[in-house]
């Protein structure tokens, strides 16, 4: 076995919100004259778990390993993966862990693989094309146990609101690595003006961490301009609103409830597309319109394509908001049937500080816990095979609600 040469340039440990990992950043960090990090192909962003410690490579069609001495876990970071046919390429951690890389797995696009464990990956090509390659350029990895690594994301919808002063101080009190915003940010009609003078003095400060969608009020202004004038490229594409990233070892996928999603849809089509490349063992997804809800809004069919196509993909939970309340499901299948071998996990948290909507509607899923009196937001603790889900009200409320749950796919392969 061959072990991979390093690129001695520099060493970078990451912390928090500054551990996503551009490969403009990776080649800032080599080379440290050059200047702001400026993206050079598309990629998924990764945001890595606190404390994780990042380092450059150089591996292609050879094969070999990738190490990082003493390291507990490692994942190594793809600027190119282009197979051909059946070929493919195999990872496999020094202590354990495997994953085989298909042409499906994110053409056109850099990205980080899970974490193995082990302070070596082994790569392994199976290439009969001779059109088929790919690149390795960086790697990150820990000095805790990778069960042990943890990221923290924050998530709420239904925002500012006269309240959600209230609701920040929770965010910021958290420390997270990552917001997930479920939709009407700011109120009443997510107007450019409403999101600087309700959403920016209290929420702006998130903005180097924040991963958006919009609400129903954010198309009260004409194709939701105000929310992607806002928000920018953090929106993803104007006027679709879709997009992924990861965090640590769960894949997050942003959608667009306002717009077109049937199951024939151009956004449920790249729904689908996203989560068969991604190589994460944990998925995650939000939005603004749940599918199912015992507030004001009730179920949602419209909603069933998105649901079937993480149900299909195994993905573990979903976050959305428009009932202005707290509400968390059992894990279901796309119908309401509690599934708690595959099902998803629905929390609606529409306590971002906008009032609040009584429980006066039935489900055909199963309500395990809600709230519809107070503020607050829901605290994701991940990890590369479960979460941990806490609410945690604002300063002055005392209702709080846990669960926990295990990912359906193996953090193995």
């Amino acid at each position: 076995m061959s072990t991979l040469q390093y690129r001695r340039w520099r060493r970078s440990t990451i912390f928090g919100a500054a551990a996503t990992l551009a490969v403009g950043a990776v080649l800032t960090a080599a080379h440290p004259s050059a200047g702001q990090a400026v993206a050079l192909v598309d990629e998924v962003p990764q945001i890595a778990e606190p404390g994780v410690t990042s380092g450059s490579v150089s591996a292609d069609r050879s094969g070999g390993a990738v190490c990082a001495p003493s390291a507990k876990w490692i994942r190594v970071r793809f600027t190119e993966l282009s197979l051909r046919g059946n070929d493919s390429v195999t990872l496999a951690g020094s202590r354990s862990g495997a994953f085989t890389l298909t042409a499906a797995h994110w053409p056109g696009k850099a990205f980080h693989t899970r974490a193995f464990d082990g302070d070596c990956v082994r790569v392994t090509p199976n290439l009969g094309d001779s059109a088929s390659r790919y690149t390795i350029d960086a790697y990150q990895s820990g000095t805790r146990e990778l069960a042990e690594s943890t990221s923290v994301v924050a998530a709420v919808g239904d925002v500012c609101g006269s309240s959600c002063d209230q609701t920040a101080a929770v965010v910021a009190n958290m420390s997270p690595q990552a917001l997930i915003l479920a939709g009407d940010n700011a109120y009443d009609s997510g107007s450019l003006n409403e999101y600087r003078q309700k959403y920016d003095p209290n929420y702006g400060r998130f903005k180097s961490i924040v991963h958006p969608t919009p609400g129903n009020h954010e198309y009260r202004t004409s194709s939701a301009s105000g929310y992607f004038d806002y928000f920018g490229a953090l929106a993803g594409e104007r006027g679709k609103g879709y997009y992924s990233f990861d965090v640590g070892d769960w894949h997050f996928v942003a959608l667009n409830s306002n717009i077109a999603r049937t199951a024939t849809s151009t956004q449920v089509a790249w729904l689908k597309n996203d989560l068969a490349a991604s190589t994460k063992p944990c998925t995650a997804a939000f939005w603004h319109h749940p599918r199912f809800s015992r507030g004001d809004h009730g179920d949602n069919t419209s909603i069933t394509p998105f649901f079937e196509a993480l149900y299909n993909a195994k993905a573990d939970l979903v976050v959305v908001g428009h009932d202005h309340n707290y509400q968390r499901f059992a894990p279901s299948k796309p119908n309401g049937t509690r599934d708690d071998a595959n099902g998803v996990r629905q929390l609606l948290v529409g306590t971002g500080g906008r009032g609040f909507y009584n429980f006066n509607q039935s489900s055909v899923a199963v309500q395990e816990a809600g709230n519809a009196k107070t503020f607050g937001v829901a605290k994701l603790t991940l990890t590369a095979s479960g979460y941990r889900h806490d609410f945690v009200p604002v300063a002055g409320r005392t209702y709080t609600d846990t669960a926990s749950g295990k990912c359906h796919k193996s953090p193995t392969g």
